[in-house]
């Protein structure tokens, strides 16, 4: 009896630290606090990825081996599309955050600059988002819901906005944070350094953006750079009659067709990686 004791002793603390993480994933969810670094899929849309990226895959494969058995074992590799498409939808979801945190600096320089607190221009600031955007399931305005609602249960405002930093993983909103933390514990002039903060990130932000309008012809050209062989393969597979019986037929012409396939893939992750610019 003595022994069971002492083991339910050893094991009590596992258990507690398994329910202390439970308890915390459920109050992030209950507090509406996204954490931008994350994204869930759903089984209703990683399935639905897997088909999508599986019959391309299957064509594909079956474009450059004319092989149904191959181009089924080609498509297994949409198992790790989900994985993929999961990192696009954060960087998307980051992209749309950072343009919308702009246009709240904006708003909150403004509402500052004309005699409000930090305090009361947050409200302000959540009002300019819902006329700017005009729906409240955005992200910034989300945000700003819950800072307000926080602030209002006299959380402080500087770890408000510590912790939309952390759970968004920019560096222009953790820069503009840990500014306004020194600038709010120092006594600085939290008007003047906000506007000049805003100024500065805001700067940075159009910057990027016009890279990135720039280089969207390059991108486009990209795509269509890394199709222009496989169109032209499925045209010569389908217009000539034999011509490429070769290479479907023998091992020397797989052989081909695999490293040909190869540097077609190899080449569209090359030019995505160049043409993915972060300042």
């Amino acid at each position: 009896m003595k022994e069971k004791k002492e083991k339910a002793v050893k094991e009590k603390p596992v258990r507690k630290k398994r329910t202390e993480k439970e308890s915390a994933a459920a109050e992030q969810t209950n507090n509406g606090a996204v954490n931008y670094n994350v994204y869930h899929m759903s089984k209703g849309e990683k399935l639905l990825y897997i088909l999508l990226a599986g019959a391309l895959l299957y064509g594909l494969g079956y474009i450059f081996y004319q092989n149904v058995i191959i181009s089924l074992l080609f498509s297994l590799l949409a198992l790790k599309y989900p994985a993929i498409r999961t990192k696009a939808i954060i960087r998307k979801r980051k992209r749309q955050l950072t343009m919308q945190f702009k246009d709240m600096l904006y708003s909150l320089s403004s509402a500052v600059s004309a005699g409000n607190s930090v305090e009361r221009a947050l409200v302000i600031a959540r009002d300019d988002m819902v006329s700017q955007y005009g729906e409240s399931n955005v992200f910034i305005v989300q945000e700003l819901e819950l800072m307000v609602s926080r602030i209002s249960i006299n959380l402080n405002i500087e770890d408000v906005f510590a912790d939309f930093a952390e759970r968004s993983g920019l560096e222009d909103i953790r820069t503009f944070a840990d500014i306004f933390e020194v600038a709010k514990r120092t006594g600085g002039n939290l008007v003047q350094i906000i506007r000049q903060t805003t100024d500065v990130i805001a700067d940075k932000i159009e910057v990027e953006t016009e890279i990135d309008t720039a280089l969207s012809g390059k991108k486009m050209e990209q795509k269509v750079v890394t199709v222009m062989p496989i169109a032209l393969t499925l045209f010569m597979t389908v217009s000539t009659d034999g011509f490429m019986d070769p290479i479907f037929n023998t091992l020397s012409g797989r052989l081909v067709a695999t490293v040909a396939l190869a540097m077609i893939l190899a080449g569209a992750l090359w030019s995505n990686s160049i043409t993915n610019i972060e300042i």
